[in-house]
């Protein structure tokens, strides 16, 4: 939007509101998504643009798409894990599609589609469509046509209600796939790659031994083999780009398998599925029909690595950046979101002709652009840092049973939920700011554990109680090492605006850091109060005159007190900065499961109330001192 139309609008809404002021806030409930969705393309172009500079060939278009919020279920928070995939079916929907999703969703989110390929063609650029499949449907689809019910996709632990995916032996189903890719490329015909995963967050194929509900499918097709389904699924949709007009290239990668996981695909049968592939289609990096590695579109650059903690980008010390390994002809770039654009241009154009595969070859080009960032006296110290958060990384993954950060300060929402030692007593009023945004499909037993997440309890336990201390405290003089170098960076700089960036820079580290503190604190917590309350000590009504405080008595409250001046810490980095610390939601309808809400400030001030209201209930557990 122009200043001048900006202004425009302002006056508008000044003069309207001077004579009507229910009129101007109908006004400015139109101005509001208008603006949002002029920013949005204006920052895809800019995005475009600089992919162009870059020697991008590829641009992704399916990020940042509106949620699918029609699908959202209030009391069920499996939905999250599938709301903002680019579902084919839902956006460019089959006219025997279309009684089934939401028509204003569609009209908007295929707009914003046609809006975005429109700058890539007058860029010169090619897209990229990155989503699930097959993907989840709504029931009401199933219900009328009961015949193209697939497999059930949902995990029984973290879902409260049943969610399919579609039967697509079902020369039907096929249909109306043919007909969505088809008007897909009509509204995009920059399309050029399709990366579909499977077997995870609303999706897959029937009879797939990984579904998460366990193997399922539909029964008149229980005996067809799986790579027949796999492999004519693909094809049916390469085969709809081909007839009208448009070569595209299919990736389908099932969900990485951990250690207590089946494979989607055992090795006999991703055999067989590569065979039966034409060129152009890959399953698991392999492209068919003889298995050759898929040379596709990949990806440079990153979004930043401490989510949910923003601006932050850590160039790759250790490892060569990802995407320069192979196919250096066709790239997309990640910039990551308007907290972290500028930095990785800057350091995507500086690197861009320099050679870093070996540690020796990063090493020289970092040390080179870090005096371009930082002024030659202070490049290595900018070196030292980017080396230290690089280890901190490292060590952090150790912990990754999905981002643990993300997983326990948004999705379990540590950050803003109390730690008391009865958390099932507390009221709404007590729990309203994080209770409503667990994902937590099971009871009040379970959503009062500091450490259920997803059902997955990985932390559990005294022993996984010191395991992740000892992660943390490998890993925090990292952060402290690294906030330290920032700082000095902040103190040399001459320029004010470059001083500002080091100094935001040293705030979002030490919300880092009061992060980590914060998970080590809640799994701490959690060990000690689940080892006090097993034991069913009743503690002494009357302590005899020099009864010392116990050792877990102690260590639980001492726990407490450091969570709530970690908070108190945290809660100021907010307040002393209007720039972005944290990835909030920009207005509290959009605060999700996945994504705090703007008021989290608040919510964190309202945690500390809580927790100081409830010191007395350690009374409960322990013989008080009387010393």
């Amino acid at each position: 939007m122009s200043r001048r139309s900006s202004c425009s609008w302002l006056v508008a809404l000044l003069l309207v509101s001077l004579v009507v002021p229910e009129a101007a806030r109908s006004l400015a409930a139109q101005v509001r998504p208008a603006a949002r969705a002029q920013d949005d393309l204006a920052f895809f172009e800019r995005k475009a643009a600089l992919s162009k500079e870059l020697g991008a060939t590829h641009v992704l278009v399916t990020e940042g798409l509106p949620l699918a919020t029609w699908q959202i279920d209030p009391p069920d928070p499996y939905p999250m894990w599938f709301v903002g995939h680019a579902g084919m079916l839902t956006i460019f929907p089959p006219k025997d599609m279309q009684p089934y999703v939401n028509a204003a969703y569609s009209a908007k989110v295929s707009g914003l589609i046609r809006e975005r390929c429109g700058v890539l063609r007058r860029i010169g650029l090619k897209a990229v469509w990155n989503a699930n499949e097959p993907e989840v449907l709504p029931e009401s689809f199933f219900e009328a046509h009961p015949e193209l019910r697939g497999a059930r996709i949902d995990q029984p632990n973290r879902s409260r209600k049943i969610y399919f995916a579609p039967n697509v032996d079902e020369p039907e189903m096929l249909r109306l796939y043919r007909e969505s890719m088809q008007a897909l490329l009509e509204a995009c015909p920059e399309m050029e790659q399709f990366n579909w995963v499977t077997t995870d967050a609303g999706s897959g194929f029937d009879w797939v031994p990984a579904l998460y509900p366990g193997v399922n499918g539909n029964s008149a097709f229980r005996d067809r083999p799986l790579s027949d389904r796999v492999a004519g699924f693909l094809i049916n949709a390469q085969q709809a780009a081909k007839s009208a007009g448009h070569d595209i290239q299919i990736r389908l990668t099932p969900i990485a398998e951990r250690p207590w996981m089946v494979p989607t695909f055992a090795p006999d049968v991703l055999e067989n599925i590569i065979r039966k592939l034409p060129r152009g289609i890959a399953v698991q990096g392999k492209e068919g029909p003889d298995g050759r590695p898929f040379e596709g579109v990949v990806a440079r650059g990153s979004g930043p690595p401490f989510s949910p903690v923003v601006g932050i980008i850590v160039p790759p010390v250790n490892n060569p950046p990802p995407g320069l390994q192979v196919s250096p002809n066709r790239y997309l770039i990640n910039f990551g979101d308007a907290t972290t654009i500028d930095f990785n241009y800057r350091y995507l154009k500086f690197t861009r002709n320099l050679p870093m595969r070996t540690l020796a070859e990063r090493v020289t080009a970092l040390r080179a652009f870090a005096a371009s960032e930082a002024g030659e006296q202070q490049a290595d110290n900018l070196v030292e840092a980017w080396n230290q958060l690089n280890e901190a990384q490292t060590t952090l993954n150790v912990l990754d049973f999905g981002p643990m950060l993300r997983f326990g300060h948004v999705l379990n929402r540590w950050i803003t939920r109390p730690m008391v030692p009865f958390p099932e007593e507390l009221t709404a009023e007590d729990t309203r700011d994080y209770r409503p945004y667990l994902f937590q499909a099971k009871g009040d037993e379970q959503a009062a554990n500091l450490i259920d997440i997803q059902a997955m309890r990985m932390y559990e336990g005294w022993g996984a109680r010191l395991l992740f201390q000892r992660d943390i405290e490998v890993t925090m003089p990292r952060v402290r090492r690294a906030i330290t170098l920032i700082d000095g960076l902040a103190r040399a700089a001459k320029d004010d605006s470059k001083r500002h960036e080091w100094e935001l820079i040293s705030k979002r580290l030490q919300a880092l850091a009061d992060l980590l503190q914060s998970a080590n604190n809640m799994v701490c917590y959690q060990a000690q109060l689940d080892r006090v309350k097993s034991l069913g000590n009743k503690p002494e009504a009357n302590p005899v005159l020099g009864t010392q405080s116990g050792w877990d008595r102690t260590d639980l409250m001492q726990l407490a007190r450091d969570e709530i001046d970690t908070m108190v810490d945290l809660g100021h980095l907010l307040e002393s900065t209007q720039e972005p610390i944290l990835d909030l939601a920009p207005t509290p309808g959009e605060e999700t499961v996945m994504r705090l809400g703007p008021n989290t400030g608040a919510a964190i001030k309202h945690k500390i109330g809580v927790m100081n209201a409830h010191w007395r209930d350690y009374d409960r557990l322990f013989t008080s001192p009387n010393p």
